[in-house]
């Protein structure tokens, strides 16, 4: 694959990388193959918070699994390439086909896809490490009752308690921190 630099948002872009990370995703069997079959090396690795596999035939799998396991394919929002890198940003709705009456669910998914050459100087590259990861946060948000008490109670009730665990470390005079000298304090004479 001979890639160019930069980042592409949204639908826009008819490059090869493009058009490469949409079939990867897509949910056409046959094209997901053809792009793991000739962009993935043999021995590739594919990690993320739940699963880990080695090998373009497992990652195969994996992906097939998914795409069985849910009614929508991912939404690429953003898609960077830097040299030997590229970073996916994309939405994965997460709408299992088993619980139709259950609502999708929006959670947001970084992928790297590390790219090696396949030989010296050759400008041809595959994929050799293929790394998915999302926040807790981000599972959080995407949950309408978990993602408001999340925003309104947890997160506000946290900052209260360190606000005030903070006032009382200043006001207490064993605890306080106004007479300890740290390192970037002092100044250093170059003499």
């Amino acid at each position: 694959m001979d890639f160019q630099r930069g980042c592409i948002k949204g639908k826009g872009g008819d490059n090869h990388i493009t058009r490469t990370v949409k079939e990867l995703f897509s949910f056409d069997s046959n094209r997901q193959r053809r792009i793991i079959d000739r962009y993935y090396y043999n021995e590739a690795s594919f990690n993320s918070p739940l699963i880990s596999v080695q090998g373009s035939f497992h990652i195969r799998q994996v992906l097939l699994v998914w795409k069985l396991l849910n009614r929508y394919p991912p939404r690429i929002d953003k898609i960077c390439l830097d040299g030997t890198t590229c970073v996916v940003f994309m939405t994965q709705i997460l709408c299992p086909r088993l619980f139709p009456f259950v609502s999708c669910i929006h959670i947001p998914v970084i992928v790297t896809l590390e790219f090696k050459e396949t030989d010296q100087h050759s400008g041809s590259f595959k994929v050799i490490d293929h790394r998915e990861s999302w926040t807790i946060e981000g599972i959080i948000e995407s949950i309408p009752l978990l993602s408001y008490w999340y925003n309104h109670i947890l997160r506000s009730m946290m900052g209260r308690i360190l606000s005030a665990t903070g006032l009382i470390i200043e006001n207490t005079p064993s605890l306080s921190c106004k007479d300890v000298e740290y390192p970037q304090d002092r100044h250093i004479d170059n003499e």
